[in-house]
């Protein structure tokens, strides 16, 4: 009986070593592809799919880049948390396809040096993009609990005070200018009186008296903010003319108390005027 089962044991021995002469390239070469069928990815399907991962991280920079500049434009608090919503959204797609690409660099489908390097390019850009929306979050987080967001500066404005006169009358003429220069100070209506201008902060007034052959009726008043033209009107009554003093800086200034309030009473605008 031991003989017996000598003799078989030796031709299965046999049989198997029939086999490895027969096909060594395929004991060689360990399967890939599904444990269940064995079938191994097609070379041009590995590379589609890196294309396809390409494109997806392009499209989460393109994302990025406007979550970021709206970030940074954000002036209100329901800005800064939509614009936060969508950094969010591309950090969140930048994790899921880094978490892809991992599981992707460990498949045994990806053989060529080459398309693992592509594949670990696109895993650091997409790392990157999932840093900077976090620090976009960040940023946008900070303005949503900042009570006082930074406002807009103030458009530059112009009034007349009083808004109507009788010729010969005196009229200040007041300019809100939060960036630049006052100058160019005029109307057909009025001559200007270049000595009685008064100036504090962004704010500058000038005096004038209604000519003495001024028309009833609207005139416009103009004077620039550096190289902005700013215009406004005013009325001069039908009233019999008067007799005035050209007016000083002291009569301007105390004919006008010029408070910022983010719009002028008597124009509209960015300061407010009360006469005094």
């Amino acid at each position: 009986m031991k003989k017996s089962m000598g003799l078989l044991s030796r031709a299965v021995l046999i049989g198997v070593s029939a086999a490895v002469l027969a096909a060594p390239a395929a004991l060689a070469t360990p399967a890939t592809g599904t444990p269940e069928t064995g079938a191994e990815q097609p070379q041009s399907d590995v590379k589609e799919r890196i294309a396809k991962y390409k494109k997806r991280v392009e499209q989460i920079e393109a994302d990025l880049k406007d979550a970021v500049k709206a970030v940074d434009a954000a002036t209100s608090k329901a800005e800064a948390q939509k614009a936060k919503a969508a950094a969010e959204k591309v950090k969140a797609a930048a994790d899921a396809l880094d978490k892809e690409l991992q599981a992707f660099l460990d498949s045994p489908d990806l053989k060529e040096h080459q398309d693992r390097i592509a594949v670990g390019q696109v895993m650091h850009r997409a790392h990157e993009a999932s840093k900077a929306a976090d620090a976009a979050i960040t940023k946008a987080q900070k303005k949503i609990d900042d009570d006082q967001p930074t406002p807009p500066v103030p458009a530059a404005d112009i009034a007349v005070e009083p808004q109507s006169a009788s010729r010969g009358g005196i009229v200040a003429i007041v300019v809100f200018c939060p960036e630049g220069k006052v100058s160019n100070f005029a109307s057909d209506a009025l001559n200007i009186v270049a000595e009685s201008r008064f100036e504090d902060g962004p704010i500058t007034a000038i005096g004038a008296i209604v000519k003495e052959d001024a028309a009833p009726g609207k005139h416009t008043v103009t004077a620039s903010c550096d190289s902005q033209k700013l215009t406004t009107s005013f009325t001069v009554t039908a009233d019999a003319p008067v007799q005035s003093k050209p007016p000083t800086s002291d009569d301007v200034r105390r004919k006008s108390v010029v408070k910022p309030k983010g719009k002028i009473e008597t124009g509209g605008g960015a300061t407010a005027l009360q006469t005094v």
